[in-house]
């Protein structure tokens, strides 16, 4: 028989067992931290992923294409130069991982605190995102704006949108990316040279005497670049920098990039000779222009044996395309002769 004491342990033990049975229960069933839970933000491309065809992204009136090819992506607008892969897929995910998380303002007149005005506009901070299908049909669009941090937990950032034709907003899980620099969606480091096995760099401006550095001693040796010749009467300037020239081309970054249809000649173009000790020749044309001014790069490699293969590569990445680099690294590839000579 049961005493009464032993009933009263009994019957407590049990209540602190269904008590913290209630409670582990009621945690596994808690939303985890930094999950969401919404409907899906853009449902028909987890549908109609394989028919995917292109990716327009617009801002202030300009429009960025992303065009499928098989595997392959590219950008419509720069006579379909390759995208890198990588970022298209980084994109698709958070567009299709994305979900409706809370809702947020219905007033027309609250859009631009979210960045969720009319992409179209001149200021427009909002960017339209329009997902086409086989024959340019529709998927889905959405308008992407300000980024919240830490909306659904550390690190797990949300976005603010809502659908063009409509006039709510939403704040959505994820943060895709709608930039319109070309330099967000190619490899942008479009030229790299080996400093070690460089041995000499010759800049040619028009009507000037060419600007030769070379390595004194043997490449790989870690020696200097040094002035070939100074003219008479002339001196270095102490702030002259004449090793950037040839270490600057170390690596070259692209803003922008456009077919090249012929080779660039004229007064606004300068050529720019670097050569390797295991025989790579690389041909670069420098083309300065407009106003305010931009700087265009070209280039051309040949070589023999190894230096061929090195040759081929940076060929493949060059041949038939101009890149526009920052004006800073033009004048530093580029330097003149009044930005290393002083008189006497």
């Amino acid at each position: 028989m049961i005493k009464p004491q032993h009933f009263v342990v009994l019957a407590a033990t049990t209540l602190v067992a269904l008590f913290l049975a209630a409670i582990l229960h009621a945690s596994s069933t808690q939303r985890a931290p930094g999950t969401v839970e919404g409907r899906p933000m853009l449902p028909e491309l987890r549908r109609q992923a394989s028919a995917l065809s292109a990716i327009e992204i617009s801002k202030r009136g300009r429009t960025l294409t992303l065009v499928r090819n098989g595997e392959q992506w590219s950008i419509k607008e720069r006579a379909g130069y390759p995208v890198q892969g990588d970022k298209v897929r980084a994109l698709l995910v958070q567009l299709t991982n994305a979900e409706l998380a809370e809702s947020k303002t219905a007033a027309k007149d609250r859009w631009p605190l979210l960045d969720l005005e009319d992409p179209a506009s001149a200021d427009a901070k909002s960017g339209l995102v329009r997902l086409l299908g086989t024959g340019g049909k529709p998927i889905g669009e959405i308008v992407v704006g300000k980024r919240r941090m830490n909306a659904f937990g550390t690190g797990r950032h949300g976005t603010y949108v809502r659908r063009p034709s409509e006039a709510q907003t939403w704040l959505a899980s994820g943060e895709p990316n709608v930039a319109l620099d070309i330099k967000d969606w190619v490899d942008p480091a479009i030229f790299k040279a080996d400093p070690e096995k460089l041995k000499r760099v010759t800049v040619a401006h028009p009507k000037e005497v060419p600007i030769v550095v070379e390595r004194e001693g043997e490449a790989g040796k870690g020696g200097k670049f040094v002035l070939k010749s100074v003219p008479e009467g002339m001196k270095i300037k102490e702030s002259a920098g004449v090793e950037q020239i040839a270490l600057s081309l170390g690596s070259i970054e692209l803003d922008d990039l456009r077919k090249l249809d012929a080779t660039p000649v004229g007064d606004d173009v300068s050529i720019i000779t670097a050569e390797n000790s295991d025989g790579l020749t690389v041909t670069l044309r420098l083309r300065r222009a407009g106003e305010p001014e931009e700087a265009w790069l070209s280039f051309l490699a040949t070589g023999e044996g190894e230096a061929k293969k090195a040759a081929d590569e940076i060929n493949a990445k060059g041949s038939g395309w101009e890149f526009k680099i920052p004006k800073w690294k033009a004048d530093q590839i580029g330097k003149r002769a009044a930005d290393i000579f002083e008189t006497s």
